[in-house]
């Protein structure tokens, strides 16, 4: 199963994949890629969409960005979040036995199915319905999953809630300062007073510093007879304010040896710790904790209501 380094006698994916990786390795001295050109072309032909519509045709392949012991019952607390799971520990621990959780970024169901697990009363949205219905069938029935936008929740779900969360890196697609404030808002609409947000993002600053082109998985999974390499194309602009693109390509080896690949354009407006920060304050947040550092590729806030 997936999770291990592929074996010696390995076929199709993963030669062709260390190819295409060692060939845009090379080809960043020269100052072109063709995994590169190949998001160029999309981005210039795709019409922007709502995160939904991403998220729709990502949902049957997101399962192969984590490792098995994730996305397999019972899951990791924090797991989707991984850079960051001390923090979520930590704050998961200090819920008396049965608190109210919501995930607010479910896909998959991935954190609400370990959070479930942990003993806790769990409900789950997602703005995207085919993520919900893969939650649906992964989660166990006691957790009630249901499709809603963040300014939607307060009408969707019954609160409070002792704890929220909002991690895989899902506050990014909330789009510009005051849609980002609103969505906050209808979390700590849905917040009891004590309760806690945790809210997670890549570092963008990082990101647009370092201005990688092709990031390849560290391992190819394989997942009933089918093994895949997950592989990262950015499209990142020389403006921090710019939204850029990635591009995640998976390329998948049958059992007969046959090979096909999937491929999903995902833009992205970013943000600074420092503008998350202040968004949470205008949301009616005061951050608890943080894991910020800026040499880290993600970090997370916990977060209480202020006042």
């Amino acid at each position: 199963m997936g999770g291990g380094p592929p074996d010696a006698g390995s076929r199709g994916a993963v030669r062709h994949a260390e190819t295409a990786a060692a060939r845009g390795t090379r080809a960043l001295h020269n100052g072109y890629t063709d995994l590169g050109s190949m998001v160029d072309q999309g981005c210039r032909s795709c019409d922007a969409r709502a995160v939904g519509d991403y998220y729709r045709d990502l949902a049957a392949d997101y399962h192969w960005i984590f490792p098995d012991e994730i996305v397999d019952f019972p899951g990791v607390i924090g797991g989707t979040s991984h850079d960051n799971r001390e923090l979520i520990e930590a704050t998961v621990s200090a819920l008396p036995s049965g608190a109210r959780v919501l995930d607010c970024a479910c896909g998959i169901g991935t954190d609400a199915m370990a959070l479930a697990h942990a003993g806790f009363q769990v409900t789950a949205t997602d703005a995207g319905p085919g993520m919900v219905d893969e939650a649906r069938r992964r989660l166990p029935a006691e957790v009630e999953v249901r499709v809603a936008r963040w300014e939607e929740l307060p009408a969707a779900v019954t609160g409070p809630y002792e704890l929220v969360v909002c991690l895989g890196n899902s506050l990014v697609h909330a789009g510009s300062h005051q849609e980002m404030v609103s969505a906050l808002s209808s979390m700590r609409q849905v917040l009891s007073p004590t309760g806690m947000l945790i809210v997670d993002s890549r570092n963008w600053e990082l990101l647009y510093r370092e201005r990688p082109r092709i990031v390849p998985a560290d391992r190819v999974r394989e997942r009933d007879g089918v093994r895949c390499w997950c592989v990262y194309v950015w499209s990142i602009p020389e403006r921090f304010g710019e939204p850029c693109l990635a591009e995640l390509l998976f390329l998948l080896e049958r059992q007969d040896g046959s090979v096909t690949h999937r491929r999903h354009l995902i833009d992205f407006q970013p943000f600074t710790p420092a503008d998350l920060e202040a968004r949470l304050a205008e949301a009616g947040f005061a951050v608890a904790g943080s894991t910020y550092r800026p040499d880290r590729q993600r970090y997370a806030f916990a977060c209480r209501v202020a006042g």
